[in-house]
């Protein structure tokens, strides 16, 4: 054991939240699905949805802002990695949640930074999905080098849509002629 690691088949989801649910009811003790860290994305005009969760990166951005070292990779007792928040260290400065490209550190009112710990080897959002969309699964070596260039390689496509987006609007707020019309607007 030892590279386990979540592995979702996006097409077999059916958008039923139940990992949501599980997930909250697991980690907060309530059943509420803005509390879990499996969030499901998708568009039903589309007919899509996801699980989405962290991707445990090997080289986590999260971590490197962090200026409280609340946040270090561990395994869990099986051996498998993944990126926990030590919540006693947690100033709550959300860097980590801005600088994570997939969104996976949230925080919810009056908490500190929370995001997947994989259940420290028995993720509940695995047990209850019906539908054969989530995983845990042991990668071969092989398999879990692709995984994280590919990870790799997401995470810089990743960074690079949110730099554009973030320099166009840092642009349209600060530009000489953005801040000529605010001023004329509060005249």
């Amino acid at each position: 054991m030892g590279n386990r690691v979540l592995v979702i088949k996006e097409e077999n989801c059916t958008g039923c939240r139940l990992c949501e649910l599980a997930c909250s009811s697991s980690k907060e003790g309530i059943f509420i699905p803005e509390r879990s860290r499996v969030k499901v994305i998708g568009d039903a005009l589309e007919g899509w949805s996801q699980p989405t969760v962290c991707l445990q990166c090997e080289d986590p951005m999260c971590m490197a802002v962090c200026p409280a070292e609340a946040i270090f990779k561990t395994a869990t007792e099986d051996g498998d990695p993944f990126v926990q928040v030590d919540k006693d260290k947690c100033i709550g400065c959300r860097r980590c949640s801005t600088a994570c490209p997939f969104g996976a550190i949230i925080f919810f009112p009056k908490s500190m930074a929370v995001k997947c710990d994989l259940c420290y080897g028995a993720p509940k959002c695995v047990e209850f999905c019906f539908y054969d969309c989530l995983h845990f699964l042991e990668l071969s070596n092989k398999a879990s080098e692709k995984r994280n260039k590919k990870i790799s390689a997401l995470t810089k496509k990743a960074c690079k849509e949110i730099s554009d987006r973030e320099l166009f609007r840092r642009r349209a707020i600060f530009s000489p002629v953005a801040s000529k019309t605010s001023r004329q607007g509060h005249h």
